[in-house]
């Protein structure tokens, strides 16, 4: 079975491992920049180390090298670790993306499923609300909100803050590429089984219809939408648990 506590505290999940790790790592690659321009700049060592290369032919050269790796090794370091550590500070801060209406009603989804509030693709695409569980994979991009978007003659438009009406990607047909997108990348991990997909749009009021790849649901009827979904059963409680590895590294 998957875990079901890591549904319920996002921040005991392999996010909060990668806070850890990135914390880590800044602490060490800065202290290893302080500790190595100490012994720079506060201690006879490069000096000796060039008295040592001044009886060569290649004295001149060897002693530029010294210096230069001497001068620059430890501002290198030191940007390593501020760089790492900036990166711990946007995900504690909450800055990695906005508030996801699904994964904040992780409480209410059907038991044995786990949600992640965004995933990113490798070929760039975000994907957010993503509920895996016996059904496979769902998940729910919201729809534009209706005083803002129109359609004309089956084209999507979106009024712009100059009050200008402008064409936009049609919702349900981005959520259908960014599902088959998905399944490109499941289908590149060496495995014998196949996952489902489920794209979905949703809003408080959906005015749209469904296609015949991807589902509209009211946002208050997902959880019950989830639980209503057939189980695959080709997916074990192992297999399972390997498609959410698979999930995770793209949180």
């Amino acid at each position: 079975m998957l875990n079901q506590r890591r549904e319920h505290l996002p921040g005991l999940t392999m996010r909060s491992l990668a806070v850890t790790g990135l914390l880590a790592a800044g602490i060490g690659w800065l202290a290893i920049g302080l500790v190595a321009g100490w012994v720079v700049f506060f201690t006879p060592l490069l000096e000796r180390t060039a008295s040592l290369t001044s009886r060569s032919a290649a004295a001149p050269l060897l002693g530029a090298a010294s210096w230069a790796v001497a001068l620059t090794a430890p501002a290198c370091f030191v940007v390593l670790g501020i760089t790492r550590l900036a990166r711990a500070a946007t995900h504690l801060l909450g800055r990695s993306g906005p508030r996801r209406p699904v994964h904040a009603m992780a409480r209410r989804l059907p038991d044995g499923v786990v949600s992640l509030p965004t995933i990113h693709l490798p070929d760039g695409r975000q994907i957010p609300d993503v509920v895996l569980g016996p059904h496979g994979i769902a998940f729910f991009e919201p729809l534009p909100p209706p005083a803002a978007t129109r359609q004309v003659g089956g084209r999507w438009e979106a009024r712009f803050s100059d009050g200008l009406w402008r064409p936009i990607e049609n919702p349900l047909d981005r959520a259908a590429r960014d599902a088959d997108s998905l399944r490109r990348y499941l289908a590149e991990d060496d495995r014998d089984f196949v996952v489902k997909v489920h794209p979905v749009v949703t809003s408080i009021a959906p005015q749209v219809e469904r296609t015949d790849t991807c589902a509209v649901v009211p946002l208050g009827a997902v959880p019950g939408w989830i639980a209503a979904l057939p189980v695959q059963r080709s997916l074990s409680a192992a297999r399972l648990q390997h498609v959410r590895d698979l999930l995770d590294r793209l949180s």
